[in-house]
């Protein structure tokens, strides 16, 4: 059980804070970076510490300036220490166009490296994992467009308190720009280092992404952001700090199972959600407006006044979709072009004689194969966990995407929540979830690794938020739909067909 929540957390925080990372060489070991353009920050989500962040800025006589950050950020998975690291980097020229920026993933055992190289006739990205790389060329993105710190020297400099919307190209979203809108919420003072700084406040916001407020010095630096993350977990607080207090603040004070555990209510008699042949739940706000949820694969969902009723049927399906396209290609999480997940995936389904069967088959051949089970790895790639053989529901899920895929079956992953069991076995809570579907016969078909292979591969207590296609654009979307169910809804349990 879970999520991807750190390296969404990271790929968010890295827009947030408009900056992004700092060379290895400089940054693996914490040592301080020389120049007054350093600085440093410390993370906090709900008042609890989750980590620190160093950003660094260098500009030569020339006006190339290079801005880096490196971002460390520490959770707790039921007492099970998960950490994830996201460095970049960005350079520009004298006139702020773009000429380099770079991405490195810290989430498991590999780092993941793409970088972008932007030359007057297109774009050279290449990526990079455990001494693989491949590069390949783009065209550039269509003007007008910005880095991010362009975009706010160029809204700072105009006074007026009307939204400015700008097309944005960073390192957490590749080189399609996004729309980013900016809007002046006033002046504020803060103390940083035993000093008074006066700065201006921001509010930014930008699609599948939550709402950002940031504070920013008169030359645009970040002096603190703060970003409500859902009633669960509360506000994501970054604020220039001291070394020494960004330090002490690297450290799991969050856990992220727990802030996102649901203890259902049982309207009629109390059963086993993952022990029944369909099952009825009524979904209700705890605050604010209903979350959407999605009706596809075995769940159906419709709006009942201010609740939602939300039936699983395990064996049902959705239509799947009109191409397979984007739930074939290959993605730096789900890289089923990797040998070794194509020697695994062509192994399991040897034999098969339909597309069922192999979906069936590599299900439960990623459950025997990750025979190191655990919560310590954030979110590995597939061709990562292939190779170490170890993760969660996550490396389950994104391992069994990529290796439909490589047998040439639509996939895509699943986030939501699953019945977890205990005590007397009839108590037990929701817990946070990954898995997958697979588009079997043209009808999207759930599938979940983490199951036993000597029984069903889904069961009804599985509830579906949101999916994505492991694009690295989806992370937002996902992340931000993930986010706004945490510590938000009830759920009740109406009602369950026994199993036949």
């Amino acid at each position: 059980m879970v999520i991807v929540f750190a390296a969404f957390l990271g790929a968010t925080l890295v827009v947030v804070g408009r900056s992004v990372a700092a060379p290895p060489s400089v940054l693996a070991n914490d040592v301080d970076v020389d120049g007054a353009a350093t600085r440093w920050f410390v993370c906090t989500i709900g008042g609890r510490p989750c980590g620190r962040m160093l950003e660094s800025t260098n500009t030569t006589a020339s006006g190339v300036r290079t801005v880096e950050t490196d971002l460390l950020l520490r959770f707790l998975r039921e007492g099970v220490e998960t950490e994830s690291r996201v460095t970049s980097r960005m350079r520009t020229d004298a006139d702020g166009a773009l000429m380099f920026m770079e991405i490195i993933q810290h989430l498991g055992e590999r780092p993941l490296v793409a970088s972008w190289r932007f030359r007057a006739d297109g774009v050279e990205e290449t990526r990079s994992q455990g001494g693989r790389s491949e590069t390949t060329r783009h065209p550039r993105p269509a003007s007008p467009w910005f880095a991010p710190d362009a975009a706010m020297a160029r809204v700072m400099a105009d006074s007026s308190d009307e939204p400015t919307t700008l097309r944005v190209v960073d390192p957490a979203n590749g080189i399609v720009p996004v729309p980013v809108t900016y809007r002046r919420l006033g002046t504020a003072t803060m103390e940083v280092e035993g000093r008074r700084i006066r700065g201006v406040r921001w509010e930014i916001r930008q699609p599948d992404a939550p709402v950002v407020v940031e504070i920013v010095d008169a030359v645009g630096a970040t002096l603190s952001s703060r970003t409500m993350l859902g009633a669960g977990l509360g506000e994501l607080e970054i604020v220039r700090s001291t070394r020494g207090e960004a330090m002490a603040g690297a450290r799991a004070g969050v856990d992220l199972l727990d802030a996102g555990r649901v203890r259902p209510t049982f309207e009629g008699d109390r059963i086993r959600p993952d022990r029944v042949g369909r099952l009825t739940l009524r979904i209700t706000p705890r605050a604010g407006s209903l979350p959407v949820f999605v009706d596809a694969g075995a769940q159906r969902v419709r709006r009942d006044g201010e609740a939602l009723l939300v039936t699983v049927t395990p064996g049902d399906t959705s239509n799947g979709p009109a191409t397979l396209d984007g739930h074939l290609a290959a993605t730096p999480i789900a890289d089923h072009e990797d040998p070794a997940v194509r020697r695994f995936a062509d192994r399991a389904s040897r034999g098969a004689e339909s597309s069922g069967e192999t979906a069936e088959r590599l299900r439960r051949a990623v459950h025997r194969h990750i025979d190191r089970k655990g919560l310590a790895t954030a979110f590995a790639s597939a061709s990562e966990t292939v190779r170490n053989r170890r993760g969660d529901c996550t490396e389950h899920a994104v391992l069994l995407a990529a290796a439909l895929r490589s047998r040439g079956i639509g996939s895509r992953v699943v986030n939501g929540l699953v019945w977890i069991p205990a005590g007397d076995r009839r108590e037990g809570a929701y817990l946070w979830h990954m898995w997958t579907q697979a588009v079997i016969d043209g009808r999207w078909t759930d599938l979940d690794a983490t199951l036993p292979p000597d029984g069903p591969g889904f069961h009804a207590g599985h509830l579906a938020i949101n999916t994505g296609d492991l694009s690295p654009a989806s992370f937002n979307r996902t992340g931000t739909g993930m986010l706004e169910v945490f510590g938000a809804i009830d759920i009740t349990i109406l009602d369950g067909a026994l199993l036949p």
